[in-house]
């Protein structure tokens, strides 16, 4: 029987900490009173040395991780003008509504439309106004938002390798989170996990215990 790591993951199995002799021991136990566990224990420091192997394979090379940043960057920069540029567009649009609103009010003031046609018409030109202003606001606020989870993830995969080694147990625990999700079990001690995406784009399964680079996220190189 497969135990979800209790670290990572909040399931119906909980695996509490037992001290012995100064060490820490972590073992299963069913919650479910008919379904027993017969799980080994395993000591705080063996399962601490299988994460950081574990981790170890999604760690993504400092140079590829520059240039995917810098493209990241680049396009920022990119989105960030063509937001604006947008931006200045609606409030082009928002300029000639508030014209046609002046002049309706002049025109209502010298008596060339009824009141219920000024009503009507400004009712409309508010409306068109407000929607304009919310599409500029929009654009202004969120013009690169789409792009800062992915440059988070650049940087925390660029950093994997590091806190694989020489991380926390902490820094170790949401690492993993964001690696496996809930799919880092353990099995008669031995811990094994399942990568979920992005992750899963980092590396891919060769041989049998072995791991290979998925292509794609070698920077450009130029030719000679």
């Amino acid at each position: 029987m497969a135990t979800p790591l209790p670290w990572f993951t909040s399931m119906t199995t909980a695996m509490p900490a037992e001290i012995q002799k100064g060490h820490t021991y972590y073992r299963c136990t069913k919650r479910n009173k008919t379904c027993q566990c017969f799980q080994p224990y395993v000591r705080e420091e063996a399962l601490d040395v299988q994460i950081s192997s574990l981790l170890k394979p999604y760690s993504l090379r400092s140079d590829w991780a520059d240039e995917m940043l810098k493209r990241v960057n680049e396009e920022k920069k990119q989105s960030t003008q063509t937001a604006k540029l947008m931006a200045g567009q609606k409030r082009a649009e928002i300029e000639k509504i508030n014209l046609r609103l002046q002049k309706l009010l002049d025109s209502f003031l010298d008596g060339v439309i009824d009141r219920e046609t000024y009503v009507a018409e400004k009712a409309k030109g508010m409306s068109q106004k407000k929607s304009l202003e919310e599409q500029c606001s929009a654009l202004l606020r969120g013009r690169a938002d789409w792009l800062e989870p992915f440059q988070s993830w650049i940087l925390t995969a660029r950093n994997a390798g590091e806190i694989a080694v020489k991380g926390s147990p902490q820094e170790k625990k949401v690492l993993a989170q964001q690696v496996f999700g809930s799919n880092l079990v353990l099995d008669c001690k031995k811990a094994r996990g399942s990568c979920v995406k992005p992750w899963s784009l980092l590396v891919e399964k060769s041989q049998p215990g072995g791991m290979v680079r998925a292509a794609g996220f070698e920077p450009a190189t130029p030719s000679v």
